[in-house]
């Protein structure tokens, strides 16, 4: 273990000035890898389950509460069922405008750090370029001074040494692009479901209150006409 340290130390130091940066590249790369990791794996939740408790409560008639999802509430779905419960009271162009607002923080909170990841997966093979450049010219440049009379073996350490950060910054660059894409697709599976079960909510609720007042205007259109039948009795 300390040897594989020393030799990569080692390399870093024969990569250049540029492999510093992409040592450090790496290192923030590794930080948000592992923060989102442990973040989406919070978000794992079923909210089938929690829509189907909703839909059992409204429609036998029970009162429906916030803790009816409070004990799920770590993913982004159970918490935008939550709000809706909660507002379900409200007009229903504001429960769709709070559902919205909630949703797009919801998704900026997915995507919190991911732009760092998109920065370094373009800038690592670029800076790796950039050394390589750099140790080539400095390597031809000896070629220069010694007016084309020297070691070929001195010009070719001379370009492996150059050669090395274009090599940091492609095994940076991958890894990186791979868990991005990973994060992305996590990304796009969750706003879908925040955005079905956000407009399942919508429409389970205020087509029970609509059946509610149906139920109410009908009982009233049964009962109106009774006055007037007794009136003709009589």
């Amino acid at each position: 273990m300390t040897d594989t340290f020393m030799s990569g130390i080692e390399l870093m130091g024969k990569g250049g000035v540029m492999m510093y940066p992409i040592f450090l590249a790496s290192i923030i790369a590794f930080a948000i890898i592992i923060e989102r990791l442990v973040f989406f794996k919070k978000c794992k939740e079923n909210p089938d389950d929690i829509f189907t408790a909703i839909k059992d409560l409204a429609g036998n008639g029970k009162q429906i509460d916030a803790t009816t999802v409070h004990k799920s509430n770590e993913g982004p779905v159970s918490r935008i069922l939550e709000l809706g419960v909660q507002a379900r009271k409200e007009p229903r162009w504001k429960l769709e405008e709070k559902l919205t607002v909630h949703g797009q923080e919801e998704i900026r909170e997915l995507r919190k750090n991911l732009r760092g990841l998109e920065v370094i997966a373009t800038i690592s093979p670029l800076m790796g370029l950039l050394g390589t450049v750099v140790g080539m010219v400095k390597a031809f440049n000896k070629v220069a001074q010694y007016k084309g009379q020297v070691d070929p073996s001195l010009l070719a350490g001379g370009i492996w040494e150059a050669l090395l950060t274009t090599a940091a910054g492609l095994a940076l660059a991958i890894p990186v692009v791979i868990m991005l894409n990973y994060f992305e697709r996590k990304v796009e599976a969750i706003s879908f479901l925040l955005g079905k079960y956000g407009q399942s909510l919508i429409h389970h609720l205020y087509e029970e209150h609509d059946g509610s007042d149906n139920g109410y205007d009908s009982h009233n259109s049964k009962s109106e006409p009774q006055p007037e039948m007794t009136s003709q009795a009589s």
